[in-house]
């Protein structure tokens, strides 16, 4: 195989990202870029200026008789007609409008403040509440609309009033139904977890964070209301229950229109037009509005309407021939790609041959996975371009057709991504998704698709694979849902196959099986293989030649060992430097450490225990997460707790931070005991004055700094988050001067205050998180996972930072990872954890290079090795 690549440009050639646009008037810019939005504005203007001034506008009075020129035609004296009582029909749209759009705007703000909080209180809160607010929705909501409006006015009366309370009473079911819909999901974010362990009321986290990130779903429905609020009136009026004469109302017109359908046809059609026009036209504002609101979706409509134009730098020589191997399977050449205005990749070109394994590294935002994504036809985004050749096989990628993509797509190429639990369908079975591909593709029957499954599954090693084919995603562990991801990206025998971070959110022993799985299934099936991943460790254990990509371009391609021991570029030494290495950490004063572990503890478990009760197909049974678990940590000091997924590490970070609580299903025991501002708080069943203390004094960074930043609140809000709920600060002016003072401590300047999570890379996030959580000043700092999604060298700067910022504010550390050279790095003291057990604990010199358990010991002989060593 061979790789070339042009040189990178001068610094001052390359291209920098747009500056983020945060301003409050950008929203409003951007709506009127979209025509329909635009069109939709127009409409409901018209409407409005004929509502506010329409006795102005209308060249007759609504009730004006004239009954000698009854039922006239459209004329320059009359434009839409008059009516059998010689009334201008014109006149009476345009003075019809203020009543229609008010009833209409009335009752679906009746509907909206009722129906979302309703919402939202029942998604949020769960339980016997949630289930008692549903119940009654759900009876309002059983009754037909027409028919519960009907009642209503019936009871109340006929009136404008009336139709405007029936209107708003049966809509309310709608929006409870949305609002509590969207809420389940998002009261399951990190970023709402995050806000509970800082310790932010119900109340700040419903209209802080789940109404704002419930709102697409809410105005897309208050649009719809309000088209059908407009429909609902007319109804009405038309039954003689809505507007009652001599008021006009589009709907009491279209009443008026029944008996002359045929000899009066414009009695009827411009009322019915007016309708049409204003509910059109509710539609397309609320698209435009959910679109504008949502951040990201922000920066995607900036994008729109740049020239796609590429910036690569042009060279005055001529690229040399490039040297093709006579078995190559993907072929790339002058790979260009681009979004908006800004291009990615610049030109690079690459080959994998049969039986090959390219390793291709980078830091985030290098543009490795773009690159592959484009080279075998699957980045598509709003704006996006890509230019130059990628031949799989002898198929053009580049240009190729949907239908030609989808013959490929799972035949010759196969795909395994970073997170199986949201590449997999949570609602197929792991036999419908395994055999979806080879009856599509190979035209297999039922029958003979089943038995390859079956045979695939024994491929990856499942175990039991019988039982595995009828469950679910969510019955399987990490390790085994990537297993079937990379049984389903063979199942068609592709010829390639891509894994993109395919190990980085497994522990360090499943992360060895999966390597030494598809290193032994590319030996059996002879297929090429483009592993993507930020490790350079993984990356030594699986490929044959290694691509280092930066920031678009390849600034090196080389075979794995040669890379390894001799780089040739400055980036590829930075990124070999920074890998963390057990070997590499000079033993810590064991005496010094055990001395430590005697002293009055800051944060004590005893007997820490959590169970869940899980209803299955056997009836009940119960869980235990974590059992009899005892640590402890002085302060000042750092816990390391290591061990695979599903040991109980996160379960213990939830009790401390009080995520987990005894009550619907879950039971927790023990103690844990927090001494804070010279006195101990019992932090299991923790309440009032006490748990304020505790989300004050400690905090937490999650693992996904993406997933735990709000999307929509910008860095400034997020750091004011917990000094807003403990009233640390007040006034603008002093939280923006506090938030620029976080930033500096977690190397950040103060551009960033404006800025959203998605205009960040991974690591500028994480500081943020970082920052966020020291807002509140705490002694105690959970770190869970916080540098596992992150590259090496961002890896390394966030592990130099958490050291800095624990001797200057003698914070007190308990972190938690699965990667022991990490844990190493930082970590006092380290305490193994075992299917919810603590099976050995003691200074991380002893644990780490001395262990006395044969699990620790698995868990080490895990690690990467320093020199390649191909699986």
């Amino acid at each position: 195989m061979t790789l070339t690549a042009p040189e990178p440009p001068e610094p001052s050639a390359a291209v920098e990202p747009a500056e983020p646009d945060t301003g409050t008037d950008s929203a409003w810019r951007l709506l009127l870029r979209n025509r329909a939005s635009v069109a939709g504005l127009v409409i409901i203007a018209v409407v409005v200026i004929c509502a506010v001034f329409g006795p102005l506008i209308a060249p007759y009075g609504a009730n004006e008789i004239d009954v000698p020129n009854a039922l006239q035609a459209p004329s320059w004296s009359h434009l839409f007609g008059t009516d059998d009582l010689g009334r201008d029909v014109f006149s009476r749209v345009v003075l019809a409008a203020s009543v229609s759009l008010r009833v209409a705007v009335i009752a679906v703000a009746i509907s909206l403040t009722v129906g979302v909080v309703l919402g939202m209180v029942a998604g949020f809160a769960g339980g016997v509440l949630d289930t008692a607010l549903m119940r009654i929705v759900d009876v309002v909501f059983s009754f037909p609309v027409l028919l519960l409006a009907l009642a209503i006015v019936a009871v109340l009366g006929p009136g404008v009033t009336s139709a405007m309370i029936a209107i708003g009473v049966v809509y309310i079911p709608i929006f409870a139904r949305v609002a509590r819909a969207d809420t389940l999901r998002v009261r399951q974010t990190q970023y709402v977890q995050s806000a509970r362990t800082m310790g932010v009321s119900t109340s700040r986290i419903l209209f802080d964070h789940v109404l704002p990130n419930i709102s697409g779903p809410v105005i897309v429905q208050t649009s719809i209301s309000l088209a059908f609020a407009i429909l609902s009136e007319a109804a009405l009026s038309f039954l003689g229950l809505g507007v009652q004469p001599p008021d006009p109302s589009w709907g009491r017109m279209l009443f008026d229109a029944q008996g002359f359908i045929t000899t009066a046809w414009w009695m009827g059609v411009f009322p019915g037009l007016a309708i049409l026009f204003t509910v059109f036209a509710f539609n397309l504002i609320g698209d435009g509005v959910r679109d504008v609101l949502d951040p990201r979706q922000r920066t995607l409509l900036r994008n729109r309407g740049y020239e796609r134009k590429s910036v690569t730098v042009a060279t005055a020589t001529p690229k040399p021939a490039r040297a093709i191997a006579d078995d190559s399977v993907l072929d790339v050449e002058g790979l260009v790609v681009g979004v908006g205005p800004r291009e990615i990749v610049h030109g690079i070109s690459f080959t994998v041959a049969r039986g090959e394994t390219l390793g291709i590294v980078g830091e985030s935002g290098s543009g490795k996975s773009l690159s592959v994504l484009s080279a075998t036809g699957l980045f598509d985004a709003p704006s996006a371009y890509v230019r130059g050749s990628s031949l799989l096989g002898d198929t053009e990628i580049v240009g190729a057709t949907p239908s030609k993509l989808r013959a490929l797509h799972g035949t010759r190429v196969g795909f395994v991504f970073q997170d199986p639990s949201s590449s997999l369908n949570p609602l197929l079975t792991v036999e419908q998704q395994l055999t979806e591909g080879p009856r599509r593709h190979l035209g297999l029957n039922r029958v003979e698709a089943r038995d390859r499954a079956l045979q695939l599954l024994r491929d990856v090693n499942l175990p039991d694979p019988e039982a595995r084919l009828r469950a679910y995603p969510h019955q399987l562990s990490g390790g085994q849902r990537q297993r079937v991801m990379i049984a389903i990206a063979l199942a068609c025998d592709p010829d390639l196959l891509i894994a993109d971070e395919a190990t980085t959110a497994l522990d360090v022993t499943t992360q060895a099986q999966i390597i030494d799985l598809v290193a032994d299934l590319q030996r059996k099936r002879g297929m090429a293989v483009v592993w993507i991943s930020h490790d350079l460790g993984v990356i030594g254990r699986i490929a044959d030649r290694v691509m280092v990509m930066r920031e678009g371009w390849i600034v090196e391609s080389r075979d794995v060992t040669a890379l390894f021991d001799e780089p040739q570029d400055a980036y590829t030494k930075k990124l070999l430097d920074s890998r963390p290495l057990l070997s590499r950490v000079t033993d810590r004063d064991t005496a010094a450490s055990l001395t430590k572990t005697v002293e009055t503890p800051v944060l004590q478990a005893n007997g820490l225990g959590v169970e869940y009760v899980v209803r299955g197909q056997t009836g009940r049974s119960v869980v235990r997460a974590i059992d009899g678990v005892d640590l402890q940590v002085a302060r000042g000091r750092t816990l390391g707790i290591v061990g695979e997924s599903g040991s109980g590490k996160s379960t213990v970070a939830g009790v401390v931070t009080g995520l987990i609580t005894s009550g619907q299903g879950a039971k927790v025991t023990g103690s844990v005991t927090v001494t804070i501002d010279g006195r101990e708080v019992e932090a299991v069943g923790v309440r009032g004055a006490d748990e304020a203390l505790l989300r004050r004094r400690i905090a937490m960074v999650f693992q996904d700094p993406t997933a735990s930043l709000d999307p929509r609140m910008t860095v400034a809000s997020s750091i004011a988050e917990p000094l807003r709920a403990h009233g640390l600060l007040s006034g603008r002016g002093e939280m923006h001067s506090r938030a620029e003072q976080l930033l500096a401590d977690v190397s950040l300047d103060s551009s960033f205050l404006g800025r959203y999570p998605h205009e960040m890379s991974g690591g500028q996030r994480q500081r943020v998180c970082i920052a966020r959580a020291l807002a509140s000043e705490p002694e105690i700092l959970i770190l869970d996972e916080s540098t596992a999604s992150l590259d090496v060298s961002v890896q390394a700067g966030v592990l130099e930072l958490l050291r800095g910022l624990q001797r200057e504010k003698g914070l007190t550390f308990l972190f938690i990872a699965h990667d022991l050279a990490v844990v190493e790095q930082i970590s006092d003291t380290v305490a193994v954890m075992q299917n919810g057990r603590v099976v050995e604990t003691g200074p991380a010199a002893q644990i780490l290079h001395d262990p006395e358990t044969d699990y620790t010991r698995i868990l080490l002989a895990a690690i990467p090795p320093e020199v390649p060593q191909r699986a």
